[in-house]
């Protein structure tokens, strides 16, 4: 790999190299190894400032929440709770959507597919869990439970089971008589199938903030600025491009709140709310749990 600082040397255009980076900073906040550690918002935005203070107009970046080595975004990021899975997966749609840089939609996250609920050591496929369990839970350093316990908040596996297609044997991945690792037990709820049935599903409302990003270059090329750093559950940024500026507001919690806007911002029109929220041209803005809204200022 190589440092944010020595990204220039490879994906600058003038080069005529690379077109853009992997910077894995984000998907790797929270853990350490196989085992999970805390982290918060202020954390993954000044990684975000960070890059964007690196690179200049002519570097490219890249953003994505997870891949095939990293969890579901929605459990991760998100709340994959019944009552907050869509809205938390919609907002972080918003996010991944309105940042500087190529997004990256990793297969099922569409759907807001869910990390599995791993219990034992028999259901991973993964080498590097099998020979940790042997390094370190075989030899007794590591205990059983909580070996397993940091591995459903950290497992790749968990991006590894088969997509869910529909409600039919195997999530319609396969015919054969088992997959090669076991449905998510919520596929019969959570599959495309569902989701293109559901016009208020997190499938169309990817659709929609890819249609916002395509006719809206300020969400593609604009200047970014994060507009209240420290607030522990508020994401709150623009983005300007010439006279054309967006606000994008996310309440990054499952808790209603009253955010004021800060440098005197007025949210101005909605271009779009995950919860269809009406609220404009005020300083002040009443968002529910997991609510994301874009402003066009």
């Amino acid at each position: 790999g190589v440092t944010l600082e020595q990204t220039p040397l490879l994906v600058d255009e003038r080069r005529n190299e690379l077109n853009m980076i992997f910077q894995f900073d984000v998907v790797s906040i929270d853990r350490q190894g196989w085992r999970w550690k805390p982290w918060t918002w202020p954390e993954v935005k000044a990684i975000y400032t960070r890059y964007d203070k690196a690179l200049d107009v002519h570097s490219w970046n890249t953003v994505f929440l997870t891949n095939h080595d990293n969890t579901r975004v929605v459990s991760r990021f998100g709340d994959d709770t019944p009552q907050y899975r869509v809205p938390s997966a919609k907002a972080l749609a918003t996010m991944l959507l309105t940042l500087k840089g190529t997004p990256f939609v990793y297969q099922g996250d569409e759907l807001g597919m869910t990390n599995y609920p791993f219990t034992k050591i028999e259901e991973f496929d993964d080498i590097q869990v099998k020979n940790a369990w042997k390094a370190e839970v075989l030899t007794k350093q590591v205990g059983i439970v909580d070996y397993i316990a940091h591995l459903r908040k950290t497992s790749r596996d968990h991006a590894r089971t088969p997509m869910q297609w529909d409600e039919s044997p195997n999530g319609g991945f396969t015919t054969a008589a088992k997959a090669w690792l076991p449905l998510n037990p919520n596929y019969k709820e959570i599959n495309a199938k569902q989701a293109l049935a559901d016009q208020n599903s997190i499938y169309y409302y990817f659709k929609k903030m890819i249609e916002l990003r395509k006719r809206t270059p300020a969400l593609i090329y604009g200047d970014y600025k994060d507009l209240d750093p420290q607030n522990p559950t508020v994401f709150a940024y623009t983005r300007s491009l010439g006279a054309d500026k967006y606000l994008v507001v996310l309440n990054l919690s499952k808790n209603d709140l009253a955010y004021t806007l800060p440098e005197g911002l007025k949210a101005g029109q909605l271009a779009l709310s995950n919860l269809n929220g009406k609220e404009e041209n005020v300083p002040v803005v009443n968002l529910k749990g997991w609510e994301a809204r874009i402003y066009q200022l």
